[in-house]
């Protein structure tokens, strides 16, 4: 069977990416690496929650990881320094333990911060070959698609009301005010679907 790693968490992104592979027919191993940002504590719990949602739909979607990292920041805006390097190499450690040659990342390339394109991820790739010895691969699928593209192309597939998109958090829920939120509402609008996510403003 095809296995893949998955760098998860409970973003419209990833949680497509996720149901993706499994529609695929792949063996699916979700991996969430926690860096000691502000918003995790709220996010995991999503992840959880939308794991267990997916486990009873899919039987090839595997326990998810969580990776423990610290010093990970916010620095300027939304970005976060050499966030992809980071957070790709930390998933394809777990992908490689378990004898799994692929690790995916719902990078769509919207942003343009210096590891957010496919030049950046085939770099690293060449690198984690090189480190590892092995025929090692980052996939991108959703690389050069807009958030309203993957929405569309996964409503009904998935239930995004299960999903988390926030940096502001407020009593585990959508704030509605932040980028992400903001985001996340221009993304179901211009899908032309309903938005199911329960935002506080």
């Amino acid at each position: 069977m095809k296995k893949i790693a998955v760098l998860y968490s409970s973003g419209v992104e990833s949680a497509s990416l996720t149901v993706h592979y499994l529609d695929e027919g792949f063996l699916v191993y979700p991996v969430y690496v926690r860096c000691g940002l502000p918003w995790e504590k709220v996010e995991v719990k999503w992840a959880s929650r939308l794991w267990s949602y997916l486990r009873g739909r899919y039987k090839r979607v595997m326990p998810f990881r969580t990776v423990f990292l610290r010093g990970l920041g916010v620095s300027r805006g939304i970005e976060i320094p050499l966030r992809n390097l980071v957070l790709t190499t930390h998933a394809a450690i777990e992908a490689i333990k378990r004898n799994v040659k692929s690790v995916a990342v719902g990078s769509l390339g919207i942003y343009p911060f210096p590891d957010n394109n496919r030049e950046y991820f085939d770099a690293l790739q060449n690198l984690i070959r090189k480190g590892s010895k092995e025929e090692f691969r980052i996939e991108t699928p959703f690389m050069g698609m807009e958030k309203w593209e993957v929405i569309r192309k996964f409503y009904g597939r998935l239930r995004y009301e299960l999903t988390f998109s926030c940096v502001r958090p407020v009593k585990g829920m959508h704030c509605g005010r932040c980028l992400k939120c903001i985001e996340r509402k221009e993304g179901f609008k211009l899908a032309g679907v309903k938005d199911p996510t329960f935002y506080l403003s």
